[in-house]
Order: structure tokens, then sequence, then C-alpha cells
């Protein structure tokens, strides 16, 4: 159970990037090059962060990785002791697609497990197997989930996060422009931090937080523009991040009229996910992607709909009850 936990956690959150020059989007006059990255870092409002996402957004609504690698550890060694579990590395590929639709499908090369991971504007579901474990396959409608109706077991993570933030991390999420977002600046760092207070599906206070580079992001060193995606309780410890590692610019068709520069995007190569409570991290290093390939109604069908596994029964989480051990 541990394992799934492990992969469950891993698809309620993931990171995000986006990308357009920051000057460009805020109107930030351009600094001499010898200045590049040095000097005072201006001012920008919440409601400018918020539209440089949601521009972001707009300009990315479908997205794949033909080769994606998941690598994770867990225990004190993370921080430098000795205790520590390492995981076998998984590899498959993810698709995603505005607004709610994903899925990510892995294998272990020299362990026999596999990953099925999936959501989309209705469910989400999770699916996993490995040698000596009886498969696991437990879905929940979006409603259900979001009301506290279906709850994930605490051996399965438990995890304040909704599934609805890996879209937010994937770079795909329009924000609502009447939250009560607050906007903050640090010259040491040259970031932004965007942060909002919210509720997890079982109504526990949280802080959200999103940080921005500053500076124009380097694209020839894959440089991400979002640099991370926080979650804190309300007296701002960190409960989890996701670090945006690198990440790659891509344009996406057009120009903006006024500085003649096409419009790019960023999407994600590599991620850190970390879970502070838990002392558990991920990586997912992210290869061969594709931003805004067109999918039929036959791809949406076959990626996004609850899949039929052989030998295994779909196991709702609003209607499941599961023992001290987390089995159902």
């Amino acid at each position: 159970m541990r394992h799934l936990r492990v992969i469950l956690i891993g698809f309620l959150l993931t990171a995000n990037v986006g990308c357009q020059s920051l000057r460009d989007a805020f109107g930030i006059k351009p600094r001499e090059p010898h200045n590049n990255n040095t000097g005072v870092v201006q001012k920008v409002t919440a409601e400018q962060l918020v539209g440089y996402l949601n521009t972001q957004a707009s300009r990315l609504q479908t997205l794949s990785y033909g080769d994606v690698t998941v690598s994770a550890k867990e225990g004190d060694g993370i921080r430098g002791a000795i205790k520590e579990a390492v995981y076998p590395n998984l590899r498959g590929n993810l698709s995603a697609s505005q607004p709610r639709n994903f899925r990510m499908v892995a294998k272990g090369g020299l362990v026999d497990v596999k990953v099925d991971l999936g959501s989309n504007p209705e469910q989400f579901w999770v699916y996993f197997t490995m040698p000596q474990m009886q498969p696991m396959y437990v879905f929940a409608s979006h409603e259900d989930f979001e009301s506290g109706k279906a709850k994930i077991p605490s051996s399965m993570g438990n995890m304040p996060i909704d599934p609805d933030w890996l879209m937010q991390a994937l770079g795909m999420t329009t924000f609502s422009p009447g939250l009560p977002y607050t906007s903050t600046s640090d010259e040491k760092a040259r970031t932004y931090t965007l942060s909002w207070p919210t509720t997890t599906p079982n109504k526990v206070a949280i802080r959200k937080e999103i940080v921005f580079l500053a500076d124009d992001a380097d694209a020839i060193h894959n440089q991400a523009q979002v640099k991370r995606h926080v979650v804190r309780d309300m007296k701002g410890k960190v409960l989890c991040y996701a670090e945006v590692k690198s990440a790659k610019t891509v344009p996406t068709g057009g120009s903006d009229p006024q500085t003649g520069r096409p419009y790019v995007v960023q999407y994600p190569t590599e991620l850190l996910l970390r879970w502070e409570e838990q002392k558990f991290e991920m990586t997912l290093k992210l290869d061969a992607g594709r931003v805004n390939g067109q999918l039929t109604a036959q791809d949406n069908r076959r990626l996004f709909e609850l899949p039929n596994i052989p030998g295994a029964n779909p196991l709702n989480l609003a209607e499941a009850r599961f023992d001290n051990t987390g089995r159902p």
C-alpha cells in the first residue's frame, strides 16, 4: 500500500511552468545588457501575475510526453540521514488537455510494476499493481472528492491536495480573477510570489503559492519562468512543493503586435516533487514533449475515459470502506 500511496500522491501533484517575457507581459522596460539580473526588482501586481498565468494557459491547450521516467525515494535519507527507501524507476508516457483531461501510464523495468493514472471532466482514477500484491483500482468523481464524500485512505497518502492541482501544475489552469490574491517580491532571490488562501477537499485551510523568476527566463539553458508551486498550512509551514528543474520554450504561433516577438509557452522537462511531512520526493523526467497536438474524438476516448483493465474491478472511493490497514 505504501507504493500505491506514492503513486497516488504523484497523481495529485505535479508542477508547472509558463512563459513569455515577463517584461513584455508587464510592460517593464528592458534593462541594459550589462544590468541584466541585477538592480531593483520591478514591482508587479497580483492581477498582473494572474493575467500572465491565464495568458500562458490559453496557449497550452494540449500537452503530451512520449517518454516519462518516474523515480522516487522516501525516508530520512532525503535530508542526509541514514534511513531511506528508494523505489524502482518507472517509464511510460503522459498526455493532458484542458480543462481536466490527464493520463499517465508507466511500467517498471526489472520489476513488474504498472501504474495507470487518469482524469477527465467527471472523474479521476488510479490503478496500481506489483508482484505479490493484489491490484488496486480506485476512482472517484470530482464532485464527490471536492465535497469530501470520496476520501483517500490514510495508507494512500491522505494528502491535502486535490486532483485539479495537477492541471494547474502543468500550466493548463485558468485562474479566477476574483480570489484574494497577494503579490510579493524578493530582491535577494529575484522572484515574485503569488499567493492566496483556499481549502482542501476535506475543508482544511491552506495557502497556495506560485513563485516566478523576476527576470526573463533563459530559454537557451532551459530555465523556467515559473519556478515553484507550494502548499503551506495557515501557520506558514510548507506541506509540499513542486520545483521546476528545467523547462523547454516553444513558439505557439503568432506574434505580439507591439514588440513583434513570437508568442511562446514553456512546458516542464524535469520536476522535483517534495512532501515534507511524509519525507517523500519524486522526480519526473519528461522527454519527447509535444504542445497543442490535435486530439481526435477517438484519441479522447482512448486516453481519457475510465479504462477497462483486464482482471481489475474499479472501486468507487465514495462507496468504499477501508479497514485500519487501508484495505477495502
